[in-house]
């Protein structure tokens, strides 16, 4: 599996990073959430855009000012997927082109790939849009109901790696502890035997918190950790996080 770098950060080598979601409604909002995460353990952040209501570029600048030198990811989170807007394909893909400009890794929405504008034509390149513009693709899935079997969730790993991703990605809801380990042994195989790139796999939930301090054992490169509000359920205070990580 080969190892990515975003600025001074090599992903997929090494004790998995941490990642703080900065989640506010108003420039004013921002700047609370910022010195937040300036008192907290993390190597990365994670700007939630469905989240903002306001201009984006101002507050990308903000964030880059902010965190220095260490690494944006950008996620625009539809509603299909558990966040926070409901916009139309061209919509989606103007948003993210223009955030690449600025940030460093840009989320994509696996099944927001194929889209297809106002122009009716098809856009299936969106990672190598997004490479031009100098940002690092996630390529992501997620289900806020179940956990797919393991094959499946294998299987959607292997078509991001297929479509250009630099990271894969997926988070599912666990509904018993069975689901767990699906998850967790889905992962396994893939670091094991599939993963061409560094993923990020996660359970989410109190159920599937465990999976959050167990990356480093799944392969996964990224736990998501908090440093005030939340943006999944199931994430873990992101200074108490480091100690699990570096313990484990």
């Amino acid at each position: 599996m080969k190892t990515v770098k975003v600025r001074d950060l090599v992903l997929g080598d090494g004790i998995p990073k941490i990642c703080v979601p900065v989640i506010a409604h108003t420039y004013r909002e921002l700047e609370r959430s910022l010195e937040e995460t300036a008192c907290s353990s993390f190597d990365l952040v994670e700007f939630r855009a469905d989240f903002y209501f306001e201009e984006e570029a101002p507050a990308l600048s903000r964030i880059r000012e902010a965190v220095g030198g260490k690494p944006i990811l950008y996620t625009l989170r539809t509603m299909e997927e558990g966040g926070e807007v409901e916009i139309s394909d061209s919509q989606y893909q103007d948003r993210i082109l223009r955030a690449a400009q600025t940030a460093d890794l840009v989320d994509i929405q696996l099944e927001r790939l194929h889209i297809q504008t106002d122009n009716r034509q098809l856009h299936s390149h969106l990672p190598a849009l997004v490479h031009e513009k100098g940002a690092k693709v996630i390529l992501s899935w997620h289900d806020f109901d179940r956990t797919p079997k393991k094959t499946e969730i294998v299987q959607k790993l292997c078509a991001m790696q297929r479509e250009g991703c630099d990271i894969a990605k997926i988070a599912v809801m666990p509904v018993t502890r069975q689901d767990v380990f699906e998850l967790m042994e889905a992962s396994v195989e893939m670091l094991e035997q599939k993963a061409g790139c560094p993923f990020i796999t996660m359970s989410m939930g109190n159920l599937g918190k465990v999976t959050r301090a167990a990356c480093a054992f799944t392969g996964s490169c990224i736990s998501f950790g908090t440093a005030g509000q939340m943006s999944a359920p199931g994430q873990i205070p992101s200074d108490l996080l480091r100690v699990m990580l570096q313990s484990l």
